[in-house]
């Protein structure tokens, strides 16, 4: 079979599952554009490189030192500080697209790319608020793009079984999950001492692209290269916004959840959001409820974060110890009518019934496997654009799990208060000045340019 690169994009491949049209060794490698290659753009497009199915023709980024690493070892990819630059000259260069820039940044990105019709690759959270998120899913699904959001968790084992645990019926209806992040302790709270003091660019950063849509401030010590944007709510969404993939996913995905109908911020540990109005609490306690339906009862979700620890589970073996603020990692356990269940950070990662006693009384009753277990997320993505297929977690999925944690940083703001939401809308019906919180504080230009996406 000669199967050209030209003639497979042009033909594609059979419906969603299919396998490919090409013998063994013959599938053209998928050439991708990459939008930010330094933090998890380097970790992601390394991942997507191991896999043997891919290339990196074109890489964009705006800290000149993060593309170093592309210049040596893909020495043929061309290089830009401007993705948009980028994708215009490359146009017909690349298969696929790559977003892997801060936050602020993924909805602008995004919609540029989606004028060249190519799948993309987006990092999580989806967008950086509830407008752009819901845009982007809505520009995806009404452009027929093909997606897949960075949330590995979904293609890790974990997740398919917790949903095969739950869909047997074995353990009874699920009642509520409690789920802990101090995978980060501190990394979201702006640095006292960094409070609204401008600072020098590093050098090789274009501050002004770098800053892309969002309205203009002065550089800030500590945010590039070391990450530390997520300490500030202009460019980060906190740890409930950045993590609620990894613990929300597996859980909402077994139960078949849509989205919560309310949240509430409580237990913050004296942080006052008018006192710091562009920072993250130190510890807190977040509830989301989800409505009955179909015959599913209520179901709550209670999130952990940083110095608050969660309660420890009453199944939990007594003789082992539980402290969520000390373990200094992420997990939770799903508590059933008939048992509980515990997980770790990532696709519900070791997940067993506990105590110890109750597992091996329960395994026997275990249901077969029913969903397929996926190689792994980049290669997951990777042979979707390949075959011309859906990939395991379009932005319609990612998306969800990211608006889940946005309702969280929007609650943030107004500890202690419940907040009500439209599914629907995603408008909050009680509290309307939690609704200037939804859409982002863009420039002019930016509103121009992009605003009637939103």
């Amino acid at each position: 079979m000669n199967t050209t690169r030209r003639n497979f994009i042009a033909g594609g491949a059979a419906a969603a599952g299919a396998g490919p049209l090409w013998a063994a060794g013959e599938a053209p490698k998928v050439r991708i554009a990459a939008i930010g290659t330094g933090g998890r753009g380097h970790t992601d497009l390394h991942s997507f490189l191991r896999s043997g199915l891919c290339e990196i023709t074109c890489a964009a980024d705006v800290y000149a030192p993060a593309l170093g690493w592309v210049r040596k070892e893909q020495p043929k990819a061309k290089i830009y500080s401007d993705y948009r630059k980028m994708l215009a000259e490359c146009a017909g260069q690349y298969d696929a697209v790559s977003i892997m820039t801060p936050d602020h940044t993924h909805a602008v990105a995004f919609f540029e790319a989606s004028k060249y019709g190519v799948p993309v690759y987006c990092a999580k959270p989806l967008g950086h608020t509830v407008a752009e998120t819901l845009a982007m899913m809505r520009v995806a699904r009404e452009k027929k793009i093909m997606t897949h959001v960075s949330h590995h968790g979904n293609s890790e084992p974990g997740t398919a079984l917790l949903r095969e645990w739950m869909e047997s019926g074995i353990f009874g209806q699920a009642v509520e999950a409690h789920v802990y992040c101090n995978a980060c302790n501190g990394y979201y709270m702006e640095p006292p001492e960094w409070a609204g003091v401008p600072a020098e660019a590093p050098k090789g950063l274009d501050w002004e692209l770098w800053q892309g849509p969002i309205r203009r401030r002065p550089y800030i010590r500590g945010l590039v290269p070391h990450g530390r944007w997520r300490s500030w709510s202009m460019y980060g969404e906190g740890c409930i916004g950045d993590w609620s993939c990894h613990l929300f996913g597996p859980v909402c995905t077994a139960l078949g959840l849509d989205m919560p109908i309310a949240v509430t911020m409580d237990d913050a540990r004296g942080f006052d959001p008018k006192k710091t109005p562009l920072s993250f609490p130190h510890a807190a306690h977040y509830k989301l409820e989800f409505p009955a339906k179909d015959g599913r009862r209520a179901f709550t979700f209670h999130w952990y974060e940083c110095m608050r620890g969660a309660p420890r589970p009453a199944a939990y073996e007594p003789h082992l110890p539980f402290d969520t603020v000390k373990s200094g990692w992420a997990g939770g356990y799903l508590v059933c009518e008939k048992e509980t269940m515990m997980f770790g950070q990532t696709g519900a990662a070791g997940l067993r019934v506990i105590p110890h006693s109750h597992m091996k009384a329960v395994k026997p009753r275990l249901p077969p496997k029913k969903y397929p277990r996926i190689k792994d997320h980049w290669t997951e993505f990777l042979q979707a654009v390949q075959q011309k297929r859906a990939a395991n977690t379009p932005f319609e999925l990612g998306g969800k799990f990211t608006l889940m944690g946005f309702m969280g940083t929007v609650a943030t703001r107004f500890p202690g208060r419940r907040l009500e939401f439209d599914p629907a809308t995603m408008r909050c019906t009680n509290v309307p000045e939690a609704n200037t919180l939804l859409r982002p504080d863009w420039t002019d230009a930016a509103l121009a340019e992009w605003g009637a996406y939103l």
